[in-house]
């Protein structure tokens, strides 16, 4: 069984020298969101300076970016996506347990347009992340697509067909329960499915509606996702490295969502 680490989206709720004592051994950071400019993103030093004060392992860089619309890829966010896939592999030697330095692609929101050709979108999908993980082959990184129910990828079946039309080993899984179950895909199966290709397991919790929709995401604790076995398919058939908190909106609920999940950790 995988052995998986605690860890921690960056953010403000403890300070960063009470991280290790809290029981985390990494932190997941992010790149910046301006379209127009690397002003946004963090320096190597400020990467450097937070990862000393926690004694903490980098997780994951994580890049929010818009890759494919309503007629297929968008060049220019190719080109920054790879840049930062450039910028990740930079920062080698930080990723801790990870098998190699780690970006996670969190999906923009599936195109809306009259008109629009859903075949358009899966195939600027596939030439988007054809590209960008041909930077991330050559530079040693491991691209982790985190899918979600509102997302370009919102499925473990709609990542296994652009697994299979991509055909790289650098395209990987970022699984984050809570964003496609139980409305996609049971939860075994679909951990099942993606199996060695999850590196990296997010932790937050939601809830639905009586119409089926996922009303609400907070903290682990707070919604009704199955976390004992969550956990138990991630040690099973994946090969997470880390298990990284989010959604946490204060001190309370993230020691209360580091608890349960330690125990079955």
């Amino acid at each position: 069984m995988q052995t998986m680490k605690m860890a921690l989206m960056v953010g403000d709720t403890v300070p960063d020298a009470e991280l290790r004592s809290l029981g985390f051994e990494a932190v997941q950071m992010f790149f910046g969101w301006d379209k127009n400019s690397v002003d946004g993103d963090p320096t190597t030093e400020a990467i450097d300076t937070k990862l000393k004060a926690g004694n903490v392992a980098l997780a994951a860089m994580t890049l929010h970016i818009d890759l494919v619309g309503p007629k297929g890829c968008i060049p220019a966010e190719v080109e920054r996506a790879i840049h930062r896939v450039e910028k990740t592999a930079a920062l080698k030697g930080r990723f801790g347990a990870n098998e190699k330095p780690l970006m996670i692609w969190h999906p923009s929101g599936y195109p809306q347009e009259s008109g629009m050709k859903d075949r358009d979108v899966f195939n600027g999908l596939c030439e988007a992340l054809g590209a960008i993980c041909k930077t991330a082959e050559a530079k040693g990184v491991n691209l982790a697509v985190e899918m979600t129910r509102a997302g370009s990828v919102d499925s473990a079946e709609a990542f296994m067909r652009i697994k299979d039309k991509v055909g790289s080993p650098a395209l990987r899984v970022c699984m984050d329960a809570a964003n496609i179950v139980p409305d996609r895909t049971p939860l075994e199966r679909a951990i099942r499915m993606l199996g060695h290709d999850i590196v990296m397991a997010h932790g937050k919790d939601s809830r639905f509606s009586e119409n089926g929709e996922c009303c609400h995401y907070g903290a682990t604790g707070t919604g009704k996702l199955d976390y004992p076995s969550y956990i138990r398919y991630l040690k099973e058939y994946s090969k997470a490295a880390y298990f990284v908190l989010e959604y946490y909106q204060s001190r309370e609920e993230l020691l209360s969502a580091r608890d349960i999940v330690s125990k079955l950790l």
